[in-house]
């Protein structure tokens, strides 16, 4: 009995320095990959640290012209650098993009402050400052960083030359529920298997270790696993709230950018685009979807808002939530035509 206590003991002893050997294995993998993503960014102009107070954001600007936009990206969109990168290609030359991004987002750092709408607009403009970017500036937030936007635009409106909401969130948005901010706490395990370079390394070995600009933001720090950008999310109600509390109308000009279907044939053309093949039963999901009545109420409160803040221009390209990536000729000549409107 003794012997086979010791042999059980042994074996044990043996499986804990195996897992702990792979466990160190997969650790130095994590740091060795992260620094390989933060050299290939950087290789590829997609990676430039400024000081936002207590991080270090990347900030990156695409293009030279003397019109800039101070690009924001939605919500947990790592990829976003890139995205506006392949964008900026089809703006007209004396349009530029300055894309920042917030902590946890791609290779930006990370912070331990609550992730507030005034933290968040204070520290970019802490780092745009950093990286000789002054005031005014022509704001363009796509989905949730409309908020922010917001939240900037009547607390600095002295900064604020313009600004373009790419399909933004704004007061008509619901807030979150309980159940849906249960969806963003990570499960302790995971974070812990996470943060050991597990995560990484299942995936380089059994799904891809293939490394281009769009991965190498996302892998760098997976939303997930962001304590940024979760504390982020679980401050999503009161961000909006303090946003939403500081509207009034004025003088600003405004371009809001909606991509609502309007027509049967939009929501084909959608998923044609989505699925790179025609798939008339999807479509009719999606069509059907955007003719509910809740969503035809959010449409409405939506138009009463952007009518209610004067001087904003709303134009509507039917498509992809990300309608820069599907449509972006349209998107660009209406930014054109909207900064040739200011001068």
């Amino acid at each position: 009995m003794k012997k086979a206590l010791k042999i059980i003991v042994k074996i044990l002893l043996i499986l804990l320095i195996i897992t702990i050997l792979l466990l160190a294995v997969c650790f130095f993998y994590q740091m060795h990959a992260r620094k390989a993503d933060k050299e290939y960014l950087e290789q590829h102009d997609l990676l430039h640290y400024y000081d936002a107070g207590d991080y270090q954001m990347n900030i990156c600007k695409f293009g030279d012209g003397a019109h800039q936009l101070i690009v924001m990206p939605g919500s947990g969109d790592a990829e976003f650098t890139a995205d506006m990168r392949d964008f900026a290609k089809y703006l007209r030359d004396d349009i530029s993009l300055v894309v920042v991004t917030r902590p946890g987002y791609g290779v930006t750092e990370e912070t331990d402050a609550e992730i507030t709408a005034k933290y968040i607009v204070d520290s970019t403009r802490t780092a745009l400052r950093n990286a000789g970017i002054e005031a005014p500036y022509t704001l363009m937030p796509h989905s949730m960083s409309g908020m922010y936007a917001t939240y900037w635009e009547y607390t600095y409106p002295e900064e604020i030359d313009s600004m373009i909401f790419l399909d933004t969130i704004n007061p008509a948005t619901m807030e979150d529920t309980e159940e849906d901010q249960k969806q963003y706490r990570t499960p302790l395990l995971y974070q812990i298997l996470y943060k050991l370079g597990v995560y990484r390394s299942f995936n380089d070995i059994f799904v891809s270790a293939y490394r281009d600009e769009f991965t190498a933001l996302f892998n760098y720090n997976p939303k997930e696993y962001s304590r940024s950008i979760i504390n982020e999310m679980m401050n999503f109600n009161q961000n909006m709230r303090a946003a939403w509390s500081l509207i009034k109308e004025d003088e600003i000009p405004k371009l809001y950018v909606s991509t609502d279907f309007e027509t049967f044939e939009d929501a084909e053309a959608f998923v044609t685009a989505l699925y790179d093949m025609p798939d008339p039963d999807a479509a009719q999901k999606w069509w059907d979807a955007q003719q509910t009545e809740t969503e035809i109420a959010y449409r409405e409160k939506r138009a009463a808002y952007l009518e209610s803040i004067g001087n904003c221009e709303v134009v509507n390209i039917p498509g992809s939530h990300f309608i820069y990536n599907q449509k972006p000729e349209e998107v660009a000549q209406v930014i054109a035509d909207f900064v040739d409107k200011q001068n």
